[in-house]
């Protein structure tokens, strides 16, 4: 339904290399009636450097490009375009993300049923190849530890005041690293199934995953979650252990996680000032809370 608030909120989608699944992205968006909404695109390094042009005069004439040579990964894309955006709220999407049920969502923009505490507003998300969804449908509206990246509405100047997404990530538990420091700072993640997002989750041709450096990221991340924000005798082996655990999982690509995990060791002291540790009465009150969501919210 369209609106004529004034609302203060951009959409941002970071890309790369994947022409036919932004168009289509796009195409989507404008038909769930969002096209009043500024659209900030990040393209991050694809081969040919014309294509989000391409795509975006084709469907969104207006939107503004923001394009790095070198690729970084979405962690630092979704940083840069919210350091640039200048709206009060953000929606994240990925560019194979995108609404089939906007819901209430604008009471959420323009404030009626947000509160300053609440940094990230997480939307239920649909696999549109087989239906499945992301979270349970027994899940209701409520505080959560985490969120999916591709699925949410940021306050913007809350998700900035922790310095947002770490650019050095890359990606792989991106999400419950940023909800960790926001929950240590007394913000929350609100969960709201009235809207909803779809995946268009492919993996082949143009969108095919590099399994390789996932299982690196993953890897290393796995560490990095918990090294470099809670106390080091309790981050460093929990990180470890959630590491080989999930090495563990698909037996792959033994090397990049090998090295993945070695990075993750190195890092936790080479990013020594990066840390932000929660103290330990906080840091097992946030393991509680985590395990207590992840229960209610596993399919």
């Amino acid at each position: 339904m369209t609106t004529d608030r004034e609302l203060d909120c951009a959409i941002l989608i970071p890309t790369r290399n994947r022409e036919v699944l932004l168009s289509e992205t796009l195409a989507k968006l404008r038909a769930a009636d969002l096209s009043h909404l500024p659209l900030w695109l990040y393209d991050d390094a694809s081969d040919d450097p014309n294509m989000v042009r391409r795509v975006a005069d084709a469907r969104w004439p207006d939107a503004r490009i923001v394009r790095q040579d070198t690729c970084h990964g979405q962690a630092f894309g979704r940083n840069t375009l919210l350091r640039q955006c200048n709206c009060r709220f953000a929606i994240l999407l990925d560019d194979d993300q995108y609404f089939v049920r906007v819901g209430n969502l604008f009471d959420y923009m323009d404030g009626k049923k947000t509160t300053r505490a609440c940094a990230v507003l997480f939307f239920q998300c649909r696999d549109r190849t087989d239906g499945r969804l992301d979270v349970p449908e027994t899940f209701h509206a409520g505080k959560t530890s985490s969120f999916m990246a591709g699925a949410v509405m940021f306050d913007v100047g809350a998700v900035l005041e922790v310095g947002g997404y770490r650019d050095y990530w890359g990606y792989g538990y991106e999400e419950p690293e940023l909800a960790m420091r926001l929950y240590a700072r007394g913000y929350h993640v609100w969960y709201e199934p009235d809207i909803m997002v779809e995946h268009n989750h492919v993996l082949t041709g143009d969108a095919d995953r590099d399994d390789s450096q996932y299982d690196y990221y993953y890897a290393r991340n796995s560490i990095l979650l918990s090294s470099l924000n809670m106390p080091l005798w309790l981050g460093l082996p929990a990180g470890l252990f959630r590491s080989f655990r999930r090495s563990l999982y698909v037996l792959r690509n033994p090397i990049p996680k090998l090295k993945g995990t070695l990075s993750g060791i190195k890092m936790t002291f080479t990013k020594w000032k990066d840390r932000s540790p929660m103290p330990t009465r906080q840091a097992f009150a946030w393991m509680a809370f985590r395990k207590k969501t992840l229960q209610q919210t596993v399919s």
